[in-house]
């Protein structure tokens, strides 16, 4: 069955309220009508079953039936992804998201060729929520990752300021296997960086060292970036989450 996401806003009274894109989705593409059985999300965590009740052109009547709240699923996760070439974010932002990623922040490095000016970052930032919240309504997620504004590695080392473990994968030598980091590991916050095409310069290594980072190795092949992203978010995915 399909889901469908509203703002919290519109989940009141026993009955659930359905605009804009998703009413478009919920009427004119799955072409769902009174009476049919319907799955919605407010990004809160929670999931309503319900029926629907009505439809016109502007909106979509639900009342729900039964809420389904789900546990927070253990460690909250962060992904610091360097802005690769191509649209290989968008793979990125969408493979996080089934991951479990809670925050993504897209940035800008000494070595990333991808630098869009204020106007096209902001674009590409709503592209990526948009992406962001059509893979958590695919793989069952009842929250969807917050896509910061694109920001320089400097800053992202300031916004993880309160993540209580992070790793910076890197092809130095002075790097541990990820896998004995995380032995026996337990918290409830954790970043990754994860570097543009080139690597992460000397300079960078040593100012997320001074920040708290463990600098981490993923194996002996050299990944490319969108692969790295993914690798390591299914590992700490799996060590940490559950």
């Amino acid at each position: 069955m399909s889901r469908f996401y509203v703002p919290p806003e519109c989940v009141a009274g026993g009955k659930i309220i359905i605009r804009g894109e998703e009413l478009h989705h919920a009427k004119d593409v799955m072409r769902l009508a009174v009476g049919d059985g319907i799955v919605v999300f407010d990004g809160t965590g929670k999931e309503y079953h319900g029926v629907v009740l009505k439809v016109d052109k502007e909106r979509m009547a639900v009342e729900i039936k039964k809420t389904v709240e789900r546990k927070s699923e253990g460690c909250r996760l962060i992904l610091v992804q360097a802005l690769p070439k191509s649209d290989k974010m968008d793979l990125i932002v969408e493979k996080a998201t089934e991951l479990g990623v809670s925050t993504i922040i897209p940035i800008t490095t000494e070595r990333t060729v991808v630098r869009p000016d204020a106007k096209k970052g902001s674009l590409k930032a709503e592209r990526w929520k948009k992406i962001a919240l059509v893979a958590a309504k695919q793989c069952g997620r009842t929250t969807i990752p917050e896509v910061m504004p694109i920001t320089g590695f400097e800053g992202s080392l300031k916004l993880l300021s309160g993540a209580e473990a992070k790793f910076i994968p890197c092809l130095y030598d002075d790097t541990r296997a990820l896998k004995d980091v995380l032995k026996g590991l337990r918290v409830r916050s954790a970043a990754v960086f994860i570097g543009p095409e080139g690597d992460f310069t000397e300079k960078e290594i040593s100012a997320a060292k001074d920040a708290g980072a463990i600098p981490v190795s993923l194996g002996q092949e050299v990944l490319r970036s969108e692969t790295a992203a993914i690798c390591a978010l299914s590992v700490l995915n799996y060590e940490l989450r559950w």
